[in-house]
């Protein structure tokens, strides 16, 4: 819901478009790889290792970079049409260096800080927009919605066998701590799920 939200309805990403994705290996960025995939879009990951640029290809990536020393290494690719960024001030500098004319910069998430500072006469010449972004907040009615746009555009991917779920590890609600530090190991490719017991619902 998150890659097809930002990507697809507020980026309004078109079949062509060129993709960045940031943290490419995380859930978000497993789902947003395999979309622009699905939906023709060629698209390129930054990841924290080797191993995670690997998974990133194994999904369909056409490359990526290394965020510890690698990120310059995105002007070769530039420009962007899109860029998703779940870092936030960290990469913002480079973020609007790397878009396109009339580029499209959704930012999904601070990893990298809250605050940064921006070349607004760049912004203005490339027409850029930049969307903050979070789904968390949305109302019971937009998230209806959204679903319903997932179940008319992105569910039949899944019966197709064109979309899978990536499935890093599941824990038990028991197990709940073991399942964050997980996480905060940043060496998860995909999802984590914390299961409930069904008796308890």
């Amino acid at each position: 819901a998150t890659a097809w939200l930002n990507l697809f309805q507020l980026a309004g990403l078109e079949p062509g478009e060129k993709v960045l994705l940031h943290a490419g290996a995380s859930g978000v960025g497993s789902a947003a790889i395999q979309l622009c995939k699905a939906f023709g879009n060629p698209f390129w990951v930054t990841v924290g290792s080797l191993e995670r640029l690997a998974y990133c290809r194994e999904l369909g990536a056409q490359g990526g970079v290394l965020r510890d020393g690698g990120l310059e290494g995105l002007r070769d690719i530039a420009p962007f049409d899109v860029i998703l960024d779940p870092v936030g001030g960290q990469y913002a500098a480079l973020n609007l260096q790397l878009l396109a004319l009339d580029g499209r910069w959704v930012n999904i998430g601070l990893m990298g800080g809250r605050n940064a500072e921006l070349d607004f006469a760049l912004l203005l010449m490339k027409r850029v927009q930049l969307t903050g972004s979070t789904l968390r907040n949305r109302d019971d009615l937009f998230k209806a919605e959204l679903l319903a746009d997932l179940q008319q555009h992105v569910w039949p991917l899944f019966a197709e066998g064109r979309l899978k779920p990536r499935l890093q590890q599941s824990f038990s609600i028991g197990q709940a701590e073991a399942a964050y530090a997980t996480l905060a190991s940043n060496k998860v490719n995909g999802k984590v799920v914390v299961q409930i017991d069904p008796c308890l619902t």
